[in-house]
């Protein structure tokens, strides 16, 4: 590619997307090592930021099926490191809270998580860093009001 030809948009997006493959693949090497499977660490997250979330916001958020969270649940549960709870506003909705196994196991996690990340990124500088992630917040902002969001 000529240097005065900047690359397409094509060619931004397809290497967009094979970095990101690239970087989800490496990023779950930690969990994996340890047992966990992606999903898994996903939920537990996403549980965490969300406080005590019913079942069926997580499966909208993770973008799974009904029966794919209630395994990832039942599965938490049985170690102890998910319970579910009844929801005092919904006699029919039941929601999720983290155990204190569950918040060491969270601890532990975050830690991996955030080690990695050091891995990943050392390759670029603090400019860099910085410019990566204006990029990104960006592109995203800009395409985030340009398709309609998942009805609940």
């Amino acid at each position: 590619m000529s240097s005065k030809n900047p690359p397409s948009g094509a060619q931004l997006a397809d290497a967009l997307m094979r970095t990101t493959h690239a970087l989800r693949r490496f990023a779950g090497q930690p969990y994996q090592q340890r047992g966990w499977s992606t999903s898994r660490v996903l939920l537990m997250l996403a549980v965490d930021e969300a406080g005590t979330p019913r079942m069926g916001e997580l499966k909208d958020r993770l973008g799974v099926t009904g029966r794919s969270i209630t395994s990832l649940v039942d599965g938490l549960e049985e170690e102890g490191l998910l319970k579910r709870v009844d929801d005092p506003g919904d006699r029919r909705s039941i929601r999720l809270e983290i155990t204190a196994k569950g918040h060491e196991h969270l601890g532990e996690i975050k830690a991996l998580h955030d080690a990695h990340a050091e891995v990943t990124f050392g390759i670029l500088t603090d400019a860099e860093r910085a410019t990566l992630l204006d990029v990104l917040d960006r592109l995203r902002d800009h395409v985030a009001g340009r398709f309609p969001e998942p009805e609940k």
